[in-house]
């Protein structure tokens, strides 16, 4: 699965509390502590080094192992003998934890993602987590070019990131189980379009296969999880968002989220979740579902590179994607602010030059082809996925996400001071004595 955003707390964990409580899954809140402050990284480019470099790599994007391990890094080896690019792939809440803890112990790897890091990527700059890269790269020369914002990449006119993710999507797509919905009676290239069709057909997917088998798989143990479901379900029965940005109302209490959260419950008492759902996350649940317990599973478009890596058997078996879908015909659109930055250069890095080439070799159409094969999120490129080597399904899913996904205003764009003056957690507020909020 991957995770390539930071989140702002207070909103998201109303939703974390309330699709929880509601589902009757216990709420379990983790906390991160804040980093010591840096200098910002103002010396002129460093001269190439010409002997031994290692360039210390560290992401949560497992599906895309063999990608960077076996081709990307692989490919800029034979080219620059003298640098090797080691790589450490953790989960996301692992990842946060130590880079927190390599912070501290001035550690801290020359490119990492910011999975696990609370507060947004403009605090993070703003604490001096980051430097930038502009000088040792040229975004401007690359298809990239476009998906560039100031407040998101780029911060006090300097390019510190690009995205090589697509922002086009969602993580409520469902995964069927192409041979149990046969069984069961249905067509499983065809989706249901609204919510009372889908309740049916889960209910007889449940009824009609056996006892063992149940309709739908809802990892409910992960809140985070449960929140993208009640956001992406809320938006396509009509909520602009979490926000109404031509209003700045708050809008969690509106109509269309109390109907996601009716039809989220409704699955529920349906009765046709699988038992062990409000013990599991995200990936304990994906094993279940392709060891056959459960015929349909709501995630991401990583759903399939995730598979692929770890139980391709249950690809092979066939596999299926269906629309999110709607109260009624209809549909809203689910809205998605422009991707963040994937990786950045740390303000410890060591060699950044050498660390802001390596990500240079990502802003490429061939390399969007490639990532695009390993079926994980989409390509910022996304055109390059009808030209890649994927699944149907993912293809397929990708289709949908253009029809059903649209970009959501980004206050930061326009002020870049706006995530700067966000409030964070209480165990993170203060760096070395100092307020993490500057306005």
């Amino acid at each position: 699965m991957s995770t390539p955003t930071t989140h702002r707390p207070s909103r998201r964990q109303l939703l974390r509390t309330a699709g929880g409580l509601a589902l009757g899954v216990p709420i379990l809140n983790a906390c991160t502590g804040g980093g010591q402050s840096a200098q910002e990284a103002n010396a002129p480019a460093a001269e190439t080094p010409s002997g031994p470099v290692t360039v210390q790599w560290w992401d949560q994007f497992r599906p895309l192992t063999e990608l960077f391990e076996k081709g990307l890094f692989a490919d800029y080896h034979k080219e620059h003998p003298n640098v090797t690019v080691r790589r450490r792939q953790l989960d996301p809440p692992d990842l946060g934890q130590a880079l927190q803890l390599a912070r501290r112990s001035n550690q801290l790897p020359d490119v990492h993602s910011t999975a696990g890091l609370t507060g947004s990527a403009a605090a993070l700059v703003a604490n001096g987590w980051f430097q930038p890269i502009g000088d040792f790269f040229d975004i401007d020369s690359t298809p990239l070019k476009d998906y560039v914002y100031d407040g998101i990449h780029r911060f006090d006119g300097k390019l510190y990131t690009f995205p090589i993710f697509s922002g086009q999507w969602h993580d409520s797509t469902s995964w069927v189980n192409s041979a149990l919905v046969k069984q069961a009676g249905l067509d499983p290239e065809q989706s249901p379009a609204t919510w009372d069709d889908y309740r049916n057909a889960v209910r007889t997917i449940d009824q009609k296969t056996p006892d063992a088998v149940h309709g739908l798989l809802l990892p409910m143990k992960d809140t985070d999880y449960l929140a993208g479901k009640l956001i992406a379900l809320a938006q396509i029965a009509g909520a602009p968002g979490l926000t109404d940005w031509r209003t700045g109302e708050i809008v969690i209490a509106s109509e269309p989220f109390h109907q996601a959260m009716e039809f989220l419950l409704a699955l529920k008492s349906d009765g046709v979740l699988h038992p062990a759902s409000s013990s599991l996350g995200p990936r304990d649940a994906r094993a279940r579902w392709a060891a056959g317990e459960a015929a349909l599973f709501p995630w991401g478009p990583w759903f399939i590179g995730g598979l692929m890596v770890e139980e391709s058997p249950a690809v092979e078996r066939g596999i299926a994607a269906w629309q999110l879908p709607a109260p009624s015909a209809q549909r809203g659109s689910v809205y998605v602010g422009p991707p963040s930055g994937s990786f950045w250069v740390s303000d410890q890095a060591k060699n950044p030059k050498t660390a802001a080439d390596v990500l240079g070799a990502m802003a490429t159409p061939e390399f969007a082809t490639l990532l695009a094969a390993r079926m994980d999120q989409p390509p910022i490129l996304v055109d390059m996925v009808a030209k890649a080597d994927v699944h149907p399904a993912y293809k397929k899913n990708i289709e949908f996400f253009q029809q059903d996904v649209r970009t959501a205003p980004v206050p930061e764009v326009r002020n870049g001071a706006v995530p700067r003056c966000w409030p964070r957690p209480a165990t993170s507020t203060r760096i070395r004595g100092r307020s993490s909020r500057r306005c």
